[in-house]
């Protein structure tokens, strides 16, 4: 079973070896957290956000957000991203036929996934495959990135399965530690 651990009051800081921190951000709305998403490596490939915001800043590009399942990127980064993910992954491409997901691949096929790092500001988060691919069907995974058309990324809640998240508005910062959640 796959689940997520919410804490609040004291435990929302999260304690121990391998945490790391990266700063939130203040943005508008005050109603969800901002983080700086600098790049996402695929293997020993690092693909750099561009600034495409009003701001001429990447500060504060990305929502972290337990609320929205998949992660969704602005289409140029995110295609780029799909493109590097599929050339290091020896399956051919299928198609959703829910049409909803964009890079997918046969089950059934013998591939590896690739290793992918989501790299905050100060935070380097290395996910693990189920942190990356969804499977749809019984014969079908895609991956979990989502191209659409906006500037700004939400980091959803399948990247956060199997990590406590820790928001500590006192010091203005978001915690990682990656932990296996099924044997809490």
């Amino acid at each position: 079973a796959k689940s997520i651990k919410i804490n609040f009051g004291t435990n929302r800081v999260v304690l121990g070896f391998w945490v790391i921190f990266t700063p939130l951000v203040a943005r508008i709305p005050k109603t969800v957290y901002f983080l700086t998403l600098e790049a996402i490596s695929v293997g020993n490939q690092r693909i750099e956000v561009l600034d495409s915001s009003s701001s001429g800043t990447k500060e504060g590009n990305v929502i972290i957000d337990s609320g929205t399942t998949l992660t969704l990127l602005p289409q140029v980064f995110s295609s780029e991203l799909m493109s590097v993910v599929s050339s290091l992954i020896n399956a051919v491409p299928i198609k959703d036929p829910n049409e909803l997901l964009d890079l997918c691949y046969n089950f059934s096929s013998d591939f590896n996934i690739p290793e992918i790092t989501v790299h905050f500001t100060g935070a380097y988060v290395k996910l693990s495959p189920l942190n990356t691919f969804t499977r749809v069907s019984r014969e079908l995974v895609c991956l979990i990135f989502k191209g659409f058309d906006q500037s700004l990324a939400i980091y959803g809640k399948l990247m956060q399965m199997n990590f406590l998240v820790g928001y500590d508005t006192e010091k203005q910062t978001v915690s990682f530690k990656q932990i296996d959640c099924t044997n809490q």
